[in-house]
Order: structure tokens, then C-alpha cells, then sequence
């Protein structure tokens, strides 16, 4: 900024350029968005980890545990269709956050719940939503506090997360260092293909999560939302490291392997909300030996390994040649130009 005896000019005062004013969100995109907002955003001295991450991290003085705060949406005709199942339509509502707060190695305790909705939505629907969020929250031992109703134009669900984990131990995106190795947890791709059901129906990483916190495996942490090429990149910016992704070894879902190609699907299709992790290579042994004690029926499959770069992002063919590994799988705005995803 100027000096403060300087007066700026008349088009100091005027704002943005007029192109700048002109834009659009389609013209930047979820991720340019958020890179402009994030860092203006107040933050108190209470908060260990503001946005940028699954879970916001907040400390109580004298608490031995930290808090976590989650916030996701779902809206009709992006997350699912005016046909799909209320009461499958809670359960997602309600597993997005549960995912989020298992991608921090916590432990989910309380919901809240806004409902917009049309004027003209049959309240049986309404219903059916309540009873697949109520059913949810016993299944994963929730309270649902409350929240708020509103009319809208589209049927939407918007749930706030609480949960909390032991001081200290929340494992962050920003961990990776040079020469981990990067795991995924179950298969990848094809949640929304014809027969599929996995983006309705898929189970919270929790104790995984929990596994891979309290036991100290994992140097970073988050799950899988908008896809590995989307959400890999924002591990990495966060850790500012590299990555060589082997495809030959990405674990493949039925789905995606009845599909021309299984590779693009699983790495752009989006909504696995499997656990995305590294894990450093001294530790690799101990790790898969204890992985495969605690969970006998789900793999954790090692994909890649973190490079020191933060401009080398290569994605390693089965032929065994290298490519450039490129930002995909879904964003808000940007993947607006295509048709919406169809549950």
C-alpha cells in the first residue's frame, strides 16, 4: 500500500480494472477463487488450522483434545438427482463431513443441518431426507444439534461437522516430505458410472484415519472428493513437493475397469472419499505389516513416491515412460462448462 500521507489517484480509488470486475467464476475457477479469498480471511488466536485443509483445527486453553470444524453441501442436480433416494440423500449429506474429519485422524461428535428447499417439495421427501440424516448420525454415534430452514430454488442439504482428536495430532496436507511414499486406500473411480452407487453409499475412512494418526504412519493426510488429479495437486501445493504417480499400480474400482478407460477414472471422477496418504520409507515395513493386521479387507495400495521439486509431477505410464501430471478431476465452476455429475 502507499504511504500514509500519500493520496492515491483517482484510479487507485476506482477498484479493480474493468476486466478484473468482469469476470466471472467460470473464468477463475473453484481453486483460483479460494487462492484469492483464503489468506483475507480474519483468523484468532485459537486457530491452529484455518482453511485450506479438510478440517479447520481450533485449541481451548486447558483442553487436552483440539477441535475440528467441517462444512460440505449437497445440492440437487451436482450431487444428486430429484430421483435419487432421500434417505440416501441424508446419508451422503451427513458421511462428506464424517470423511472430512477422518482425513484429520479425529473422531466426529455433533451435526448441524441446514435444509433449503422450493415451496412446492412433497414433505414426505423432506421426511425421507430427516430420516436417512438421523440413521447416519446413530450409525457414526452423531447428535444433531439443530440448524436452520430456508426456501431456495434447488433442494440442498449443507451440514457443519464437529469433532475432535488428541492435542497435537491432527495430520496435516502440508507433511509430505522428499522421498515418502503416497498410499490411497481402497479403488478409485467410477462413483457415479451406470450401476454405481459408491458416492451414495461409501463408508468414512474413520478408523483408518485414526489408525494412521494415533499410530504415526502418516506424514500427510486428507481424502479423496473431487478426484486424485484434483485433490493429489492440493496435498502438494500444501507440502510444496513433487510427485512421481505410477499408473500401473492405481487401484482400480469394478466400475472403472468396465470402462475404455479406467485410468481417466480413476484419476478425474471424483467422490471416492478414499484416504490419500504418505508415509515415510523407513517406516514402510512396520507400516504395511500393522495396515494389514488392523484391516485384512482394506488394501492400502502405494501409488507414488514425493519428489523434492515442487515442479516435478510426473506420472509414470505402464510402458514406463513419464508424463506431466496434470490438474484434472472435478472443480466447482470450471467443470460447470461440462454437463453436471449424474448420480
Amino acid at each position: 500500500p502507499p504511504p500514509a500521507a500519500s493520496c492515491p489517484s483517482p484510479s487507485m480509488r476506482a477498484g479493480p480494472p474493468a476486466d478484473s470486475a468482469m469476470k466471472t467464476l467460470r473464468d477463475l475457477g473453484e481453486n483460483n477463487l479460494l487462492r484469492g479469498l483464503l489468506p483475507r480471511l480474519p483468523r484468532r488466536s485459537d486457530t491452529v488450522v484455518g482453511p485450506g485443509d479438510d478440517c479447520a483445527v481450533v485449541r481451548v486453553a486447558g483442553s487436552a483434545d483440539d477441535w475440528l470444524f467441517t462444512t460440505d453441501p449437497v445440492i440437487e442436480r451436482r450431487h444428486f438427482l430429484p430421483e435419487t433416494p432421500a434417505r440416501l440423500v441424508g446419508r451422503k449429506a451427513i458421511a462428506r463431513a464424517v470423511s472430512d474429519i477422518a482425513a484429520m485422524g479425529g473422531a466426529p461428535l455433533w451435526i448441524l443441518v441446514d435444509l433449503v428447499a422450493p415451496a412446492a417439495t412433497p414433505v414426505a421427501r423432506i421426511r425421507g431426507l430427516y430420516a436417512g440424516l438421523i440413521a447416519a448420525a446413530k450409525k457414526w454415534n452423531l447428535g444433531i444439534l439443530g440448524g436452520d430452514t430456508a426456501e431456495g430454488d434447488t433442494l440442498e442439504l449443507h451440514i457443519t461437522g464437529v469433532g475432535r482428536l488428541p492435542r497435537g495430532t491432527a495430520v496435516l496436507r502440508s507433511g509430505a516430505r522428499a522421498g515418502d511414499l503416497v498410499y490411497v486406500t481402497g479403488a478409485l473411480g467410477g462413483a457415479y458410472l451406470p450401476g454405481s452407487r459408491h458416492h451414495l453409499l461409501f463408508e468414512p475412512r474413520l478408523d483408518a484415519g485414526r489408525f494412521l494418526a494415533s499410530r504415526k504412519f502418516a506424514t500427510a493426510l486428507m481424502d479423496l472428493s473431487d478426484g486424485l488429479a484434483a485433490d493429489l495437486p492440493r496435498l502438494l501445493d500444501a507440502s510444496k513437493r513433487g510427485v512421481r504417480l505410477a499408473a500401473a499400480v492405481l487401484p482400480l474400482s469394478r466400475a472403472a475397469r468396465k470402462t475404455a478407460h479406467p485410468l481417466h477414472h480413476a484419476l478425474s471422477d471424483g467422490e471416492d472419499f478414499e484416504l490419500l496418504f504418505t508415509v515415510s520409507p523407513k517406516n514402510r515395513a512396520r507400516f504395511e505389516a500393522a495396515w494389514k493386521r488392523q484391516f485384512p479387507k482394506l488394501p492400502a495400495t502405494c501409488i507414488g513416491e514425493i519428489l523434492a521439486d515442487p515442479r516435478q509431477r510426473l506420472l509414470q505410464l505402464p510402458d514406463g515412460s513419464s508424463t506431466p501430471l496434470r490438474p484434472g478431476g472435478y472443480q466447482h465452476f470450471l467443470s460447470a462448462k461440462a454437463p453436471a455429475r449424474r448420480p
